[in-house]
């Protein structure tokens, strides 16, 4: 094992470029998309605190060797979280490395007075949202096991976020319990077939070559003509490099208030996005008194069945445009909204074409008083998660509790998170950077989407310019 990390970290720096081992690809429209956003190792999407993650609840003994034979195995089975993207050449392209053992710290807890195990749990969330991670070694995953006990412990997974996405951090809990099930049996891993992030790749530029054919860069020239995308005012313009990490100011909406939005979005054929989202555009009227308006909002990108196994970087950004001018109550912003998500949905394209091929309509970041908003559905499709290590590891909400500091954002400006559960409250975060953003103002606009959306649930035939 000490081989394999030695191997590991002698192939680390990306400018390795003709290493016999290693093996050299085309780059997806995703990761060419990234490296426009590229600022170095301190900044965008390659910056060293641009990361993702979970935490596993573990309860009985974890037996060391076999959670470091299973996190390799991982790695061995996943190609993308042991590669890297080499920048600095035209074009750009990845390199694809021999497996390697991936780094695990374990951490013995001291016992703790006057604090309970899930805010000391807490605490560790907000230190792991703080880590960093270059972007220049692999494997691209780390993990930290914190143990309160031998019958007690917290698994903490770091991935670099430009080979990941918030579903491939799931396929990778997935098979780790798998492997550590199988080590612990001695049985095979009980895994689906997958395809590799490569294969991805060349699936993704053979269908570019009939984009054209099927109707969607004619639907997004027709959608994007005059459009300008939504940017939110800053409060101290945009700098061209922060000076302070980004920080999260966390919120909720009540159960009552998103189980009548979950009612209204029944009643309207649509989803509970849709209405969020619809309750999003009347903030925006509010904030900037435009009724054309097109919000940002990340995808899965995973439209192909035969790619729903592998890791890998899928996530998308779509533009979703609706003119609300004409609507008289949100009911009917919401049937406008549901017909704009139906219709982006139904001909998706990489961000980075649509941005290439209609540049105008993302000229709005331009303007150094805005920055860029974008909103993420986090909610979980899989439900609660239960895996096959020792006697159980329970998948744990990593949501934080409480306004904290995070990790970076690859194109600055804004994120909203959106985590809605059924029959339970929406939890949300906006992050943000304080070098932009009083923490004031992203607290008003956190208040203002509850009291659009309450009030709008509450009557969804009232005059949405009432809300």
């Amino acid at each position: 094992m000490a081989f394999a990390r030695r191997q590991c970290e002698g192939m680390a720096d990306a400018s390795v470029t003709h290493d016999r081992e290693a093996k050299r690809f085309p780059l997806s429209f995703t990761q060419e998309w990234f490296l426009t956003m590229d600022k170095g190792d301190d900044a965008g999407p390659f910056s060293s605190r641009y990361l993702t993650g979970f935490a596993l609840r573990i309860t009985g003994s974890v037996d060391l060797t076999m959670l470091q034979g299973a996190l390799d195995d991982v790695v061995a089975r996943h190609e993308l979280l042991r590669t890297l993207v080499v920048r600095d050449a035209d074009p750009g392209y990845q390199m694809v490395y021999p497996p390697c053992q991936v780094p695990l710290e374990v951490r013995n807890l001291p016992p703790v007075t006057g604090k309970s195990r899930d805010m000391v749990i807490q605490e560790l969330l907000v230190e792991a949202e703080g880590g960093s991670m270059s972007a220049r070694e692999v494997p691209l995953l780390r993990a930290l096991l914190c143990r309160f006990d031998d019958r007690d412990s917290v698994l903490f997974l770091t991935v670099h976020h430009s080979v990941s996405d918030g579903w491939s951090v799931g396929v990778i809990l997935r098979d780790l319990g798998a492997f550590y099930e199988a080590r612990a049996s001695g049985a095979e891993p009980k895994l689906p077939e997958m395809r590799q992030y490569r294969e991805y790749v060349e699936w993704q530029r053979a269908s570019a070559a009939s984009t054209d054919d099927d109707g969607a860069l004619r639907y997004w020239a027709d959608k994007l003509d005059g459009a300008r995308e939504f940017v939110m005012p800053t409060d101290h313009g945009h700098p061209q490099r922060y000076s302070q990490p980004y920080s999260m100011h966390v919120f909720s909406i009540d159960a009552d208030t998103m189980a009548a939005a979950a009612a209204l979005a029944k009643a309207t054929r649509g989803t509970l996005f849709v209405v969020v989202l619809s309750a999003i555009y009347i903030l925006a009227n509010q904030i900037t008194g435009a009724t054309d308006l097109t919000v940002d909002a990340v995808t899965s990108g995973r439209n192909e069945l035969a790619f729903h196994n592998t890791m890998g970087l899928f996530l998308n950004v779509l533009p979703f445009r609706t003119e609300i001018a004409d609507c008289t109550s949100f009911r009917d912003v919401v049937r406008k909204t549901r017909e704009t998500f139906i219709d982006a949905m139904a001909n998706e394209l990489p961000a980075g074409l649509l941005e290439q091929t209609f540049p105008d309509y993302i000229r709005s970041r331009e303007d150094p008083r805005m920055a860029q908003f974008l909103i993420s559905d986090t909610s979980s499709q899989d439900g609660e998660m239960i895996l096959p290590i020792a006697e159980g590891a329970k998948g744990l909400d990593e949501r934080l509790l409480q306004d904290a500091e995070t990790h970076d954002l690859p194109g600055g400006g804004t994120v909203w998170y959106l985590s809605m559960e059924p029959d339970g409250p929406l939890s949300g975060g906006m992050q943000f950077n304080r070098d932009e953003f009083e923490q004031s103002t992203v607290q008003g606009w956190s208040a203002g989407l509850k009291q659009i959306l309450a009030s709008a649930v509450r009557d969804s035939d009232l005059d949405w310019r009432q809300l």
